[in-house]
């Protein structure tokens, strides 16, 4: 496998992260458990983080991360 730069990972990173979301948005309240709580919680809290980095809107956080995927 070849080494990626830190910049690289991040482009790859979020797309992942917010694909995830999309996943656990779509299970409904009464399936959810305290593990996908967890697992929703953990990647909101990634992609707030991964937010504070300068060139996170070019590369798909261009928006309020709870407001999309509330907890």
């Amino acid at each position: 496998m070849q080494k990626k730069t830190a910049a690289e990972l991040l482009k790859m990173m979020i797309p992942l992260l917010i694909s995830y979301l999309k996943e656990l948005s779509i299970i409904p309240l009464s399936e959810k458990n305290e593990f996908l709580y967890g697992e929703q919680t953990a990647y909101t809290e990634c992609l707030e983080w991964l937010q504070l980095w300068e060139f996170s809107e070019s590369f798909g956080l261009d928006f309020n991360v709870e407001k999309r995927f509330p907890l």
